[in-house]
């Protein structure tokens, strides 16, 4: 069966408008928390460029309980999922 990440909670967590980058946390279905950043492009629109898996559980996917990087296959799904609930901070 295939990881199909589900977001359950996302909050934006730092905004910083001066140069376009803010951070959003998310709660997954399976209770693994991340961290996504991002960088505001020209057209107003928000591009991902890291996602980093906040270590309170194990990885769902290898069940490491230390540094790995297996949410980086599932960036673009959660990212999408994730400006849905929040949008682009301002």
């Amino acid at each position: 069966m295939a990881y199909q990440p589900q977001v359950v909670d996302a909050r934006v967590v730092s905004n910083n408008p001066k140069n376009g980058l803010f951070e959003i946390v998310v709660k997954l279905k399976d209770r693994t928390e991340c961290r996504l950043m991002y960088d505001k492009e020209a057209n107003g629109g928000a591009k991902v460029t890291h996602i980093n898996r906040l270590y309170k559980e194990p990885c769902p996917i290898c069940r490491k309980d230390f540094l790995c990087n297996c949410m980086s296959r599932f960036i673009d799904d959660i990212s999408a999922q994730a400006l849905a609930k929040t949008g682009t901070p301002e």
